[in-house]
């Protein structure tokens, strides 16, 4: 297992109500994730690869990624750095079935990836999100955590809607 300190500065999330193809609410359910901006990031994996000629680290086999009570866990994550090496991260790709737990709230999707220049965290294919309140279903969720927004969208032959499921309180 291999377990380096790097600083993926991973994001903020909200699974909350979705009436349309598109809907942007303030996070408020993963918005603790900024918070814990500042902790250690911790990476491990069966295996890591790094090639210095491309500027990537690529982790595989039982990825997980914790930062505080954040995990995001996936068979791979391919990590892309700048001149300045493996500490100068500018973005990661998680594949082969993605799934972030924070607190008491679940995405799971194909892929995940993170724009560091941008902070924004896009998921792709088959997007669930769970939480106390509901569940949401899509095919792509943006998340920018800069402006504290969440955009789900889906496209297909269903006529590309996201689709929601919410639990009343009682």
């Amino acid at each position: 297992m291999v377990r380096l300190g790097l600083s993926l500065t991973l994001v903020a999330l909200l699974a909350g109500p979705v009436l349309a193809q598109t809907t942007q609410t303030d996070p408020a359910g993963f918005g603790g994730l900024a918070d814990e901006a500042d902790e250690e990031v911790n990476v491990t994996a069966d295996d890591l690869q790094i090639n210095e000629n491309e500027s990537t680290a690529l982790f595989s086999g039982n990825v997980v990624i914790t930062q505080g009570t954040m995990e995001l866990a996936a068979p791979e994550v391919l990590a892309t750095y700048g001149e300045a090496g493996p500490s100068d991260l500018e973005n990661f790709t998680a594949s082969g079935g993605v799934t972030m737990n924070f607190d008491d709230q679940t995405v799971d999707a194909d892929q995940a990836f993170y724009d560091f220049a941008q902070r924004i965290l896009t998921f792709t294919g088959s997007v669930v999100v769970v939480n106390q309140t509901g569940t949401v279903n899509a095919d792509r969720l943006v998340v920018d955590t800069r402006a504290g927004t969440s955009s789900f969208s889906s496209e297909g032959e269903d006529g590309g809607r996201v689709t929601s499921t919410f639990t009343p309180e009682g």
